[in-house]
Formats: C-alpha cells, sequence, structure tokens
C-alpha cells in the first residue's frame, strides 16, 4: 500500500525524516507493507505562488487511503488574499476528501510535567480524547464567507443532521473500544454553548438521540465555557470529548497545554475511506534546520496512521518506545533535554528494534 507524504515546511521536513526512517524499519523487520510517495513540491512557498494548487493537491491525494502531514505553512508567506500559505491546503483536504473527524489524544506522556498541580508526578495522569467535527460549523464558512461595502464580515456557521450524527456516533463507538476514565468510566461528553446558538441547541438534540442507542455509554453535556475551566481542574474525569468545530480547535490548544504543550500533541482526521494523520504544531521557522526539533509528535501520527491501517501490534511497539525513552530521561531541549532530532530519532529506533 502507498500512503501520501507531505513533509510541509520549517521544521516539517526533520521530524518527517524521522517519521521516514521509522517508517522503513517497520518495513524492514515487521514486515508493515506500506511504500511512501513523498511530495516535497507541496509547501507554503509553492502554494503562494501559484505553482501547487488545491486542485492539483486534491487529485494526488485521492490517489490514497492515508496521508502522513508534517506542519505546512510559515507565518512570513501568504497568498495575496493575506491568508498564511499553506491554510487552504489543510484545510481543502480535510473538507473535500470528508475527514469529518478530527481526533485529538490528550495524553500526558511519562518524564513530562504538566503545568497542572498534581498532574504528572505520579498521583494522576491525563489521557482523553477530544474529537471536533471536522467538516462543518463555522468553520466551514472559510470559503464562503463574505465581507460587504468594507462594512459587514459576515461567517455561517453550518450545523447538519447528518454531520452531527456521524460524529456523534463516531465519539460513543470510540468510548465503547477505551478503558474509560481514570475511574472507569465510558463517557461522551459533548460540549456546546446550546444556551445561547439555535446551531448548538441542534447539536445537542441531535447527540441526545444518537445517545440513546448507547445504553452502554454515560452520556452528559458542557458548556464550551465552562468546560474550558473542567479541563483544568479535573481532566482525569474525561474519556472523550465531542463539538463543533471551532470549539475544538480552540479547546484541543488548551488541552494540549495541559500535557506540555502542542509540541507533544498529533491528530487523525478520519473519514469512511482515508484518513490523514499529523502533529499539530506549527512550522517553527524560528528552529527549523538547528536540529532540535522534538519529532515526538510526528511520530506519534505516524503510530496512530499504523493503527488505522490495520497494524495495531506495530504501532503499539512504535508508542512503546517512545513513551520508553521519554521515561528514561531522553528528550529534545523543548522539554528540558539536550538531545537533538536525529539523536532522539535514534533511541526510539533502538527501542523498536530491541521489541
Amino acid at each position: 500500500m502507498d500512503i501520501m507524504v507531505l513533509p510541509g515546511d520549517g521544521i516539517g521536513p526533520e521530524i518527517m525524516r524521522s517519521a521516514l526512517r521509522i517508517l522503513e524499519i517497520m518495513r524492514s523487520n515487521f514486515n508493515v507493507k506500506i511504500e511512501s510517495q513523498v511530495y516535497d513540491n507541496i509547501n507554503a512557498r509553492n502554494i503562494a505562488s501559484g505553482k501547487v494548487t488545491l486542485d492539483y493537491v486534491l487529485d494526488e491525494a485521492r490517489k490514497y487511503r492515508a496521508i502522513l502531514k508534517g506542519p505546512m505553512g510559515d507565518p512570513n508567506i501568504r497568498t495575496k488574499e493575506g491568508v498564511e500559505a499553506g491554510l487552504d491546503i489543510i484545510l481543502g483536504l480535510r473538507f473535500n476528501l470528508d475527514l469529518y473527524a478530527n481526533v485529538r489524544p490528550i495524553k500526558l506522556l511519562p518524564g513530562v510535567q504538566s503545568p497542572l498541580r498534581d498532574y504528572g508526578d505520579g498521583s494522576k495522569t491525563i489521557d482523553y480524547v477530544l474529537i471536533r467535527e471536522n467538516s462543518e460549523g463555522l468553520y466551514s464558512s472559510h470559503f464562503g464567507g463574505l465581507i460587504l461595502r468594507d462594512d459587514v464580515a459576515i461567517d455561517i456557521q453550518t450545523i447538519t443532521r447528518k454531520g452531527t450524527e456521524r460524529i456523534v456516533r463516531f465519539a460513543f463507538e470510540l468510548a465503547r473500544r477505551s478503558k474509560g476514565n481514570a475511574y472507569g468510566e465510558k463517557v461522551v461528553t459533548c460540549v456546546d454553548k446550546s444556551n445561547v446558538l439555535k446551531s448548538f441547541y441542534f447539536f445537542r438534540k441531535v447527540f441526545t438521540e444518537v445517545a440513546r442507542n448507547y445504553s452502554d455509554v454515560k452520556y452528559n453535556f458542557m458548556y464550551a465555557d465552562a468546560m474550558a475551566q473542567f479541563m483544568i481542574l479535573h481532566p482525569e474525569m474525561l474519556n472523550i470529548v465531542v463539538t463543533e468545530n471551532m470549539f475544538g480547535d480552540i479547546l484541543s490548544e488548551l488541552a494540549a497545554a495541559t500535557v506540555g504543550g502542542v509540541g507533544l500533541a498529533w491528530s487523525g482526521n478520519i473519514g469512511d475511506d482515508r484518513a490523514m494523520f499529523e502533529p499539530v504544531h506549527g512550522s517553527a521557522p524560528d528552529i527549523a534546520g538547528k536540529g532540535i526539533a522534538n519529532p515526538t509528535a510526528m511520530i506519534m501520527a505516524t503510530s496512530m496512521m499504523l493503527d488505522w491501517l490495520g497494524y495495531s501490534r506495530e504501532a503499539k511497539i512504535i508508542e512503546d518506545a517512545i513513551l520508553d525513552a521519554l521515561r528514561s530521561g531522553v528528550r529534545t531541549p523543548d522539554i528540558g533535554g539536550k538531545v537533538t532530532t536525529e539523536e532522539f530519532t535514534n533511541e526510539i529506533i533502538n527501542r523498536v528494534l530491541r521489541r
């Protein structure tokens, strides 16, 4: 099976090299039948100049079942409309390929201290999944928002029954397969603002209808502003969280901060027939080329991709190797260590081979 590989910009090519080295080890030693087709030409500079278009990217992406993507974009490289180059590609892939479920594991890794008191010292941990509806909500207005007479800006939030039903089912099915929260409870939390907006009232209504089909999974509700507080005060009580696109974007960044920052956060954009896996941090052009980028999120995204493609055992081997390395004190400078990107990758590979 071939996969599409988009190294991206800034530190993207560096951390993608780490991921591809590990994929090669999995091919050579664990019978993982995956070949990587690398698209170096899809980057911010080519997008901004018009050498690469969204239509070209979509035509190529439709040839593959899985996409492995590095961070794409650069704050200093923008399109003629003033938008950061790369954003149209990222959102275009999600919307046009119908990758409707953005799955963000929020996991405090060993050896990483949370900024939250008592989390990461062995007494409490953070381990839940935030699922963001990826195909509609407020962000669906990105390709159709209006600015009228340079006086009024209008973005419309779209919530459909079909879109809500399938993301809620996705959340409950994931909860069924999970080990639950810190208290062993399998529970899905619906996050909305149904007290203010009719669109969110509808989201909650459809959520409730779907939830009634899962008698083995608990469910509850929380307003988005209250959830921002709850994620700080009681993250151990969370299992699966499901919400609209923009709320999911904001809350997932807050969640990442509680487990050490976006440098340790990864995600999958899942559809019915294909998926895209990526770290959620930016391209960090300020440290590009220095060899100190943390490849953890990129490698964990690779592990997540293998699991989705049916290589669950091999995915677990990679994840265990990362956790063991971090537990042993192998860390890049962003999390208090001194090892380089290459040295960190070598440590992961050595642990993978020992297994």
